[in-house]
């Protein structure tokens, strides 16, 4: 009775999703078809997902933005690998979409690169892909299924994010958009190890032309970071050690790190950027279960503190630019897929003034086929901040958020290209 009730309940999701799905498989047939003889095309993969999202809440701060209740989304990729005297050489290129429902929407240029893989030597990359950092770090979305918010990139445009709070679980500079060198070691005995550098960030690029794109990605008056600041320099690195069976007792256990020069346009100087993450993740047979955490220590916060018993706004001894603790369990099944987690992050601003965010998911999804699945997610968010960020938010952008809470739902399909 229960399974009926939740696939009838997801009834304009399914029948949306299916006809999208039946577009999507005859699309791939006929160019298949019409492609197999054309020795180029003969290499190329297309692959992805597309997301169709209905959110509702029962914000706190629901009045002070403006809220979208539904959103399209989705990452697409092509492949190309070619294999020559046991070396494969090719390209990535990725485009994410965002619809117009989330402010700003717009498709950007995602994870492309080139790339050379020798199994001695490991992958070899060129181009706007992922840092190692990145890839390295673990944390409880390797285990939550359906939308999965905190780590969507959405998580600031369907929550009033209170001053000073974090909604997710990495480095936010640290991403695939900025130009970079990338180098994956081969699987040895378990272990491998990456690293890369970049000499600047997405950020140092568009801040200083004058055209930040990250505002767009989100409610403008939601995006906390200081649009005048970004990073160069940026050296990443991670080790990660995996044993066991995929269908029996496995683990995989890893640390990643990162350093970068921090810059900023403002009269405040800031300091450099460091910061490291931690995490496990624990599987048998389809269950599984993961620890993360990220500290980011210091990094980008001002160099000059101020005294907290002379000024009400501004960073002050004690202050760091936070740390991440999750935990997630999950099932995944042929059918069904259900998975909980628990996300705390907290930012300090003095040695007793700090905001921090908490956030219980708890999802449910039903895979159709190996095309098609649908959701049910549950997010239970409590946001709190202090008075003295509240202070600096007004003082630096005439605008503050308090305290925020929410019980948020999401229901939605996934399409897998």
């Amino acid at each position: 009775m229960y399974k009926n009730l939740f696939i009838f309940s997801l009834l304009p999701c399914l029948v949306f999703a299916q006809a999208n799905a039946e577009d999507s498989k005859r699309l791939g047939e006929f160019v298949g078809e019409k492609c197999q003889d054309i020795p180029l095309l003969e290499d190329l993969s297309i692959s992805g997902q597309l997301n169709l999202a209905f959110v509702t809440s029962n914000q706190h701060l629901s009045k002070d933005v403006d809220i979208p209740s539904v959103s399209l989304d989705g990452d697409v990729y092509i492949d190309y690998k070619k294999i020559v005297d046991g070396t494969g050489f090719g390209f990535r290129i990725g485009t994410k979409a965002r619809s117009g429902m989330i402010k700003g929407g717009s498709a950007i240029v995602d994870s492309s690169y080139l790339f050379a893989d020798a199994d001695k030597l490991g992958q070899f990359r060129f181009g706007y892909s992922k840092s190692a950092g990145s890839m390295f770090s673990v944390s409880y979305a390797d285990v939550l299924t359906g939308y999965n918010l905190v780590d969507s990139g959405n998580a600031s445009a369907f929550f009033t994010q209170t001053s000073g709070s974090i909604l997710g679980t990495g480095f936010d500079k640290d991403d695939a958009k900025a130009l970079k060198f990338v180098w994956l070691s081969p699987t040895i005995k378990g272990w491998s190890v990456g690293f890369s550098y970049a000499p600047n960030s997405r950020d140092g690029h568009l801040f200083k032309e004058k055209r930040n794109k990250i505002e767009k990605d989100y409610n403008p008056t939601q995006n906390f970071a200081d649009y005048r600041s970004y990073i160069e320099d940026s050296f990443t690195g991670g080790v990660s050690y995996e044993y066991g069976d995929p269908n029996a007792f496995n683990m995989k256990i890893a640390l990643a790190g990162w350093t970068a020069k921090g810059k900023t346009d403002a009269a405040t100087k800031i300091r450099n950027v460091k910061g490291y993450n931690v995490g496990a993740v624990f599987g048998y047979s389809k269950y599984k279960f993961a620890l993360g955490f990220t500290d980011n220590m210091d990094s980008m916060i001002p160099k000059d503190l101020v005294d907290p018993s002379t000024q009400k706004f501004g960073m002050c001894p004690g202050a760091n630019n936070g740390k991440v603790y999750n935990i997630g369990v999950g099932y995944f099944g042929d059918k069904w897929e259900l998975s909980a987690g628990h996300f705390h992050a907290v930012k300090k601003w003095s040695s007793n003034e700090r905001s921090n965010t908490n956030v219980t998911t708890v999802a449910v999804q039903y895979n159709v086929d190996k095309v098609l699945s649908t959701y049910v997610e549950y997010n239970n968010i409590r946001a709190k901040t202090c008075e003295r960020v509240m202070e600096s938010e007004r003082h630096s952008d005439g605008v503050a958020y308090g305290n925020n809470r929410a019980n948020l739902f999401i229901v939605g399909a996934k399409i897998n290209i």
